[in-house]
């Protein structure tokens, strides 16, 4: 990915970022593009230029560009060492065409050419399109976590 690419995606990645999180009950839709906006911001600090993360893109054979991964090469400290996979997208009218697939295998083979022997990622629960991707592709349940909405009448009487 070229810095230009970066640039031209950057607002919809913490867009998304941010929906995702408000639709999982993470955060409240009033701050939830603040704090993606941070989060982007602080493991990107000098966009694709980075140290240590590779942003990768899928294109058509007419050079459209219709996907991207986002691939940390070494996770924070504590957090159990391997790659990490913060982002993968696939334009709408270009999914199930094996770009997916296809950026899965580039983000695993730069990391293995860098020396890395594995990658962790997380996947929303309600992406049953790329939790069914990711298994077909070999990657397993490390951890799970689950989420409840409590309301008025729920719960123990």
């Amino acid at each position: 990915m070229t810095p230009a690419e970066f640039e031209a995606i950057r607002n919809r990645m913490v867009q998304e970022y941010a929906a995702e999180h408000v639709a999982a009950g993470n955060w409240s839709a009033e701050d939830a593009e603040r704090r993606a906006t941070e989060d982007t911001r602080a493991l990107l600090p000098q966009g694709v230029e980075t140290p240590g993360m590779l942003m990768l893109v899928a294109e058509t054979s007419g050079a459209e560009v219709v996907g991207r991964v986002w691939l940390a090469l070494e996770r924070q400290p504590g957090s159990g060492g391997g790659a990490w996979i913060y982002d993968i997208e696939v334009a709408l009218e270009h999914r199930g065409q094996g770009f997916g697939r296809a950026l899965l295998a580039a983000a695993e083979d730069e990391a293995a050419r860098r020396g890395v022997d594995s990658i962790g990622l997380n996947v929303f629960g309600t992406n049953t399109v790329a939790q069914s991707l990711y298994r077909s592709a070999g990657y397993d349940v490390a951890a799970m976590q689950l989420h409840k909405k409590l309301g008025p009448g729920v719960g123990p009487s």
